[in-house]
């Protein structure tokens, strides 16, 4: 029994740390619409002062009845005021609209956008902005040149 109970507590702090940790990450830019042939994309950003480990989240890109989940691998880390892009499959064709939601490796819920509709078919992504933006509000994402692993801007 004690060494249930051990690894109970164990199980609870590393839980209750990695909860912490994700609530600094976001789903940040996306890239519904890529131009030609490119990939499907999705920035996460973690506006945190910590790393954190997000090995087995999931990115999903939805776009009903279509959708494209996206497994980040083992071993993966963002570091505080850092990027991690998850890229989707390149023969993932869609309409030119959609959502995404970002869920960790236990299956809670850490962020979702809005419906977006991108047909300029060219190098424009959503981005929240400023960085990491998140009022649970359409009013934090912006329409923008794209600027994948770096900081959001508007042109």
């Amino acid at each position: 029994m004690r060494v249930t109970s051990g690894i109970l507590i164990s199980l609870y702090i590393a839980v209750a740390l990695s909860a912490t940790g994700a609530g600094s990450v976001v789903i940040n830019e996306v890239e519904i619409n890529p131009p030609g042939n490119a990939t499907r994309w999705v920035e996460l950003y973690n506006g945190g002062d910590e790393a954190v480990e997000i090995s087995g989240w999931v990115v999903t890109i939805y776009n009903l009845p279509w959708a494209g989940p996206i497994v980040i691998p083992q071993g993966t880390v963002i570091s505080p005021k850092g990027y991690y892009i998850a890229e989707g499959d390149p023969q993932w064709r869609g309409e030119d609209e959609g959502s995404v939601a970002l869920v960790d490796a236990i299956g809670m819920k850490v962020d979702e956008t809005h419906k977006m509709v991108d047909d300029g078919d060219s190098d424009f992504t959503y981005g929240r902005y400023p960085n990491g933006l998140d009022t649970d509000q359409r009013s934090d994402w912006k329409l923008m040149k794209a600027t994948p692993r770096a900081e959001n801007v508007l042109s």
